[in-house]
């Protein structure tokens, strides 16, 4: 009897613990394949990445049914059957087939985790690896004769306040820099020097740009510097009490800055920061 199981998280193919190199277009197609069925907007061409690779091979190489979730994402599969590319097709479709419980406007994968990573726009690079383990160790029983696969993808995918992915005409919201192949969007690109957060002026006033720097490096791009171009922020008061507290410029800057940016002559004060480094090409 066929058993497939997947375990959702998010390398050159592997087996018996050595490359299997006849596996990774294969499974690069059928990633790329299922990317191009969701018609995104901005849905990347994924690329093959031999560290991915070498990364997956080494943590399920323990035989260990279970995610490593050290900030890679992970697409993880196991089946009892011995036929390497009848079980990569069923472990991939049993993972894309949780479309059928997502909920695009919910944002959250729930259910569907295997589903959101594998069709997550803003990867970029997918390593899997194969083993296959005498003894797998799953859900804390031994399976015996265990074919073991392992997806790891970076960037990784299903931060719960985004999409997987925009809808509209496949690739019109590709980067700038990037080519249309086929449906996907193809090359690293740059993206437009913007914040995509409201709050952002806000928060690089308040230090987030160094003590969340994760988070504002993604979202907060020009508010905290890290980019050039972009938008020109129009210099003005938003508040008309700007002058009844000009005095606590500095020490309510959190929000002195987004709404009095005229009166507390902050206006030149943003821009390129001293260590300055274009972080457009990450995310």
């Amino acid at each position: 009897m066929l058993l497939t199981v997947v375990l959702c998280s998010s390398l050159l193919a592997a087996v018996l613990g050595e490359p299997a190199n006849q596996f990774k277009d294969l499974l690069l197609n059928k990633h790329n394949e299922f990317r191009k069925m969701q018609k995104g907007s901005n849905m990347n061409k994924l690329v093959w990445s031999d560290t991915l690779a070498q990364e997956a091979d080494a943590w399920i190489a323990r035989c260990n049914f279970e995610h490593q979730n050290k900030g890679r994402g992970e697409n993880l599969a196991f089946n009892t059957k011995d036929d390497d590319i009848a079980n990569i097709n069923q472990a991939m479709q049993d993972w894309y087939d949780e479309i059928k419980t997502y909920n695009y406007a919910g944002k959250k994968c729930g259910m569907s985790c295997h589903y959101t990573q594998l069709v997550w726009s803003q990867t970029r690079e997918v390593g899997c690896a194969i083993r296959k383990c005498p003894s797998l160790t799953a859900f804390g029983k031994s399976v015996k004769n265990g074919w073991y696969l392992g997806c790891w993808y970076d960037p990784k995918g299903n931060d719960n306040t985004e999409y997987p992915y925009l809808t509209g005409a496949p690739c019109s919201s590709c980067l700038e820099g990037q080519t249309c192949e086929d449906g996907l969007c193809a090359g690293v690109g740059k993206e437009v020097c913007e914040d995509k957060k409201p709050e952002c002026v806000s928060w690089e006033a308040s230090g987030s740009c160094t003590s969340n720097k994760a988070y504002m490096v993604k979202y907060c791009r020009q508010a905290c510097g890290l980019c050039e171009g972009g938008a020109p922020r129009e210099c003005k008061d938003v508040s008309p009490k700007c002058e009844v507290f000009k005095k606590t410029c500095e020490s309510n800057k959190s929000w002195m800055k987004p709404n009095c940016m005229k009166t507390c002559g902050f206006c030149t004060d943003a821009g390129k920061r001293e260590d300055f480094q274009d972080y457009s090409d990450i995310y």
